[in-house]
């Protein structure tokens, strides 16, 4: 029974952070590029897959649609997905109007907590006209030791209480005779 107690305990170890893990992933589909340069460095979604950013800084941005022509109404946004209870926020307004631009360009200024340090996050966006929609998604992580995420501590903290209570469970009582 305690060895059964021990593989069950080594097994949910070794298969929990195995299970959660997901894969770096990005792409712009449609008609569309987009770009955005933080300190220099330009990030495109067509080409790096997760990317590494600064806490806090400027994303000058760009994007453009390739086909069409004429004014039409538009509509779209740029999001992060984010962990639960919060699970995704809107960074760069949800448009939706009419327009005749076929490129945009803008800066956004950003300075993001701590916490945040360390987990890498999906931002993803869309526009749609017409018959045109474009979607794009890059997985990013925010620079900074991790040891400075409370919520880090915490985890870690919970962890090794788990640890002391699963080795006092399993512990072999002494029989008396």
């Amino acid at each position: 029974m305690r060895l059964i107690r021990i593989l069950v305990a080594a097994a949910i170890v070794a298969l929990v952070p195995v299970l959660t893990a997901t894969a770096a992933q990005a792409e712009l589909t449609g008609p569309c590029t987009g770009t955005g340069q933080i300190n220099g460095v330009t990030y495109n979604p067509k080409i790096q897959d997760s990317v590494v950013i600064p806490r806090a800084g400027e994303v000058h941005w760009r994007g453009t649609v390739t086909d069409g022509a004429g004014n039409r109404v538009i509509a779209g946004a740029v999001k992060v997905k984010l962990p639960w209870p919060i699970n995704e926020i809107t960074i760069n307004g949800d448009w939706g109007k009419s327009s005749d631009k076929y490129a945009n360009a803008g800066i956004y200024t950003y300075d993001l907590p701590s916490v945040l340090v360390g987990p890498k996050f999906t931002v993803f966006g869309h526009h749609q006209e017409r018959a045109i929609v474009c979607a794009g998604t890059i997985d990013v992580r925010i620079a900074g030791s991790k040891w400075k995420n409370p919520a880090l501590i915490a985890s870690l903290l919970f962890t090794v209480l788990a640890v002391i209570n699963l080795s006092l469970v399993i512990r072999v009582k002494g029989r008396s005779i």
